[in-house]
């Protein structure tokens, strides 16, 4: 009997209960000791029928699935592949299954940098399946690849796992190891003979396309074949090898990207001509709905930070996610564009005809000028200063404008935009979307205003590559706005943010623009703050006292660096300055103070590589007017003692220094002179460019001389610079510097005239 009993349970069928959603031998015992153990025999019974009828249609048709089926749902391979595993594991059938080793061999159907890593099926190239893809480039020889040990593999491998932290590093290995041993059909040691196959490239992407293979993935094997060069340019033995490498690459890549403007205008005339044919194509404003909707949160978050509140993370990814919102959705831009602005080109900004232009050069396939409000200028201002520099960190470097949590450059605009739509509960919509209904919005108007709108948002390289003022930007973004129907209330919707900072008529940096903080200036009287609108309270005077008194303490301990001051050398200078009032104490200053860093800058193995390959960041070059020129501020916090950059250029015997401004004195600004042990050297940064990096304008140059308020002290160090011990001037702050602050350096401890100039000398 036992016997019976066990063979009975063994027969018994797992049903899964429909509330817990948990396997049950016994699902009647189950659902009156847990689920259902309130409920009356009735409704148990009920439900352990509809529990049955569930197993059963799962068992019917729910466990079998087909692997087309899986290609259309997951375009992404690896994904896919990760996904059959799993199920095979969990005991589904997949009909249609390939071998595994030719689900390895299937090619990457995603761009993990442009909306088409985003774009649904029906924007692609018509649907092929992966069989017939893979026999075509088998066919066509298109699959062999050179050895993974190759030593240009190797190398480009840690070149984007190390230099770009590339995620999907091993798709660009393989696209590039396809093409070069097409270039190169046989041999086992990789040459650079490609560089002079021009022809044989072409013959390259038409094979491609012969193999059916999608527009998307052939710009991925161009933009693969682009990092590739971009590799061999930094290395500086192959350079060294070979004089007109970087030359020679150089026209390679101008080559590349040509071709790349054909193909990716192929994939978006093939992406229009599909979606025009949709029933129901969204408009202009049904895709800027996302706008209207975030704006509550937006402006909440908005209205925190000009009140000095400290935001959560999520704010801070919420208050980034819609100024990039801004940007494609509003202005019409590109997730590419958006990606490659940079806080270089944010500083370079102009204002015109009412608005803000800004260009982003570093777009993929051209140059892309923005015309921003007032207002929207205000709202990335506000990320800028407030959010990225959080984001950064003082110790990771970042050139990108727009920062994820994790300090690095966002690099998929495309997913933070459908991030967004979710968080919204909104059917998501992409820059393609918006720019097709602009595009065919244009169509009605006259041909001269039509043309603007193209140049505006670069749908042909021609148009891109044009020379467009800064006033036309600006009136092609005037009639984008007419042919969106955006209304006065879109355009100024920051005025709801005088009704979000309660308590105040204005924020403190209107506060500060009006009564500006200086080393020797005096607090606004009551009176005078009242006269401008602002608060009666003492919550705005007080900050603008702690900010000078910040600013005091700062300018007191930049005068200490080398030996900690007494007392009575502190209270001499703040009698020399005159001030009666709000500065810190002598014996704070005394507290206050610590020496310099005391780690080897000589065995700084960042400090070595900005110095030979010229990567300092948080620095950008801005014009200052006629009067001033070019100088360099910061676009990051600064800490005091941070190395910030070097004064790059050739080292020189100071005699030959000298010969140089015998009639040409204005060369003098652009020569550093320095003592080196018993040298005499200088540095020669006047030619531009250097002949080490001939694509650079090095920042150093642009730095400021000044003696009076220098933020920056160079010192003179050796640095092993790929082998060789070089004579290296480096810059480090002398205080903290915030962003935005131009920065200075002090000009030399000792002067000598030389041709009645007085030139600054750095002695050690």
């Amino acid at each position: 009997m036992p016997e019976q009993n066990e063979k009975r349970s063994a027969d018994r069928n797992i049903v899964h209960c429909l509330r817990c959603y948990k396997p049950q031998d016994n699902l009647s015992v189950h659902l009156a000791r847990v689920c259902m153990k309130t409920s009356t025999s009735e409704e148990r019974v009920e439900e352990l029928q509809k529990a049955k009828a569930s197993s059963k249609e799962w068992i019917r048709n729910n466990r079998t699935w087909n692997y087309r089926q899986l290609c259309e749902l997951l375009p992404h391979r690896r994904s896919r592949i990760t996904l059959v595993k799993e199920l095979l594991q969990r005991g589904f059938f997949i009909l249609n299954l390939p071998q595994e080793s030719e689900m390895v061999l299937e090619p990457e159907d995603d761009d993990d940098d442009d909306d088409a890593a985003t774009t649904d099926t029906s924007s692609r190239d018509p649907p092929t399946t992966p069989s017939s893809v893979r026999i075509k480039m088998k066919e066509a020889g298109l699959h062999h690849k050179f050895p993974a040990q190759a030593k240009f593999l190797v190398g480009f491998k840690e070149y984007l796992t190390k230099s770009l932290k590339v995620p999907n590093w091993q798709q660009e290995v393989d696209n590039v190891s396809r093409f070069l041993r097409y270039m190169q059909p046989t041999g086992s040691k990789l040459s650079l003979d490609f560089l002079s196959k021009s022809t044989e490239t072409q013959d390259f992407l038409m094979a491609l396309r012969r193999a059916d293979m999608r527009s998307a993935t052939i710009l991925n094997y161009i933009k693969s074949i682009i990092r590739f060069l971009e590799y061999l340019t930094a290395r500086r033995d192959l350079r060294k090898k070979i004089p007109q490498l970087r030359k020679n690459c150089r026209s390679y890549a101008d080559m590349l990207k040509t071709l790349r403007k054909t193909v990716s205008k192929t994939n978006e005339d093939k992406t229009c001509d599909s979606r025009q044919c949709a029933k129901g194509a969204p408009g202009i404003k049904d895709c800027q709905q996302i706008l209207q909707v975030a704006k509550p949160d937006f402006l909440r978050i908005h209205g925190d930070l000009l009140k000095g509140k400290e935001l959560s993370s999520t704010d801070k990814t919420l208050y980034r996610y819609y100024c990039e919102a801004l940007l494609v959705f509003r202005h019409l831009q590109r997730p590419g564009a958006v990606e490659g602005l940079t806080d270089a080109d944010w500083v370079e900004r102009v204002a015109q005809g009412g608005r803000v232009v800004i260009g982003v050069r570093k777009e993929k396939t051209a140059s892309v000028q923005i015309a921003l409000t007032k207002e929207e200028e205000t709202c990335l201002q506000l990320y800028y200063r407030q959010i990225r520099p959080k984001n950064i960190g003082l110790e990771k470097f970042c050139q990108g404008f727009f920062v994820s949590s994790s300090s690095d450059t966002v690099h998929s605009v495309s997913q933070d935009m459908n991030r967004l739509h979710e968080i919204y509960k909104l059917a998501p919509f992409k820059s393609q979307d918006v720019r097709r209904a602009a595009g065919k919005a244009a169509q009605k108007l006259p041909a001269p205003q039509q043309e603007a709108v193209n140049h505006y948002l670069a749908h042909s390289a021609g148009a891109a590559q044009q020379d467009r003022t800064p006033q036309d930007v600006v009136d092609a973004a005037e009639l984008l706005d007419s042919l969106a129907g955006t209304s006065s209330d879109d355009t100024s919707f920051l005025a709801e943010l005088g009704t979000a900072v309660s308590g105040s008529q204005k924020d403190f940096c209107a506060f500060v623009t009006r009564f500006p903080v200086s080393l020797e200036g005096q607090p606004p009287t009551k009176r005078q703050r009242v006269d401008s609108g602002f608060p009666e309270d003492r919550v705005f005077y007080d900050k603008w006292r702690a900010t000078q008194y910040a600013q005091r303490e700062e300018y007191l301990l930049s005068h200490f660096t080398h030996r900690k001051p007494s007392a009575a050398k502190v209270a001499r200078l703040i009698a020399q300055e005159g001030w009666k009032a709000n500065y810190p104490k002598p014996e704070e200053i005394e507290r206050l103070w610590k020496p310099a860093p005391s780690g080897t800058v000589e065995t700084n193995e960042v400090i070595i590589k900005c110095v030979s390959e010229q990567t300092w960041t948080g620095l950008a070059i801005k014009d200052f007017g006629a009067e001033e020129g070019l100088g360099v501020v910061a676009t990051r916090p600064i800490s005091k003692g941070d190395i910030v950059c070097d004064y790059h250029g050739k080292v020189i015997p100071a005699a030959e220094g000298m010969a140089m401004i015998q009639g040409l004195h204005d060369r003098a600004r652009n020569l550093f002179f320095f003592r080196a042990g018993q040298r005499d050297l200088c540095v020669d940064a006047h030619t531009v460019p250097c002949e080490c990096h001939p694509d650079t304008d090095t920042v150093g140059r642009r730095i400021k001389r000044s003696s009076t308020r220098p933020n920056l002290e160079p010192f003179h160090c050796q640095l092993k610079v790929n082998g060789e011990d070089r004579d290296v001037i480096l810059f480090t702050a002398l205080q903290d510097i915030s962003i935005d602050t131009q920065l200075k350096f002090y000009s030399g401890v000792v002067r000598r005239s030389f041709l009645g100039l007085e030139l600054d000398w750095l002695d050690e």
